[in-house]
């Protein structure tokens, strides 16, 4: 099996369960994925990523993104997919290569600061995921029971 039919693995599902209808994809890596997906929903950007590629981009469904880690500087990457995630999609798919992300300083902490969570990898590609329905879990404290003296709830009207 090649490394893109084993990425393509952990990332199907994940386009599949959102009901994708519109992809936005970045980068070597996701675009011979997307084409090998037979993908035809999907808005292609060219590398090098600037932002300037965001300006006239409208909302998209899921984000695929590649190559950015390895060709941006870390700060440049983190600010790209800052703007990515806030205002154009609540899903994203970053494919990241550990040696090359690890040379540019990124490590497992960065990618937890912008919400992403790792899914999967194959050999050294790595794959993290945001998605804004799994971006914050529910806390078991955040309920009435444990607010404002919780065994007098519904006992006094205050």
């Amino acid at each position: 099996m090649t490394v893109l039919s084993d990425l393509s693995k952990i990332i199907l599902p994940f386009i599949e369960q959102f009901q994708a209808k519109t992809l936005l994809v970045g980068g070597e890596t996701a675009v011979t994925l997307c084409n090998d997906l037979h993908d035809t929903r999907s808005t292609v950007l060219t590398t090098p990523f600037k932002l300037d590629q965001l300006v006239d981009l409208g909302a998209v469904d899921i984000a695929i993104i590649s190559d950015i880690i390895e060709l941006s500087s870390k700060a440049e990457a983190n600010e790209w997919l800052g703007v990515l995630r806030n205002g154009h999609t609540q899903h994203i798919i970053v494919i990241a290569d550990n040696n090359k992300s690890m040379q540019q300083g990124w490590q497992l902490a960065d990618f937890l600061a912008l919400g992403l969570k790792k899914i999967g990898e194959h050999q050294n590609q790595h794959v993290y995921v945001y998605a804004i329905e799994s971006y914050q879990q529910k806390r078991d404290w955040l309920n009435s029971r444990f607010w404002a003296n919780p065994e007098n709830y519904n006992k006094y009207r205050w």
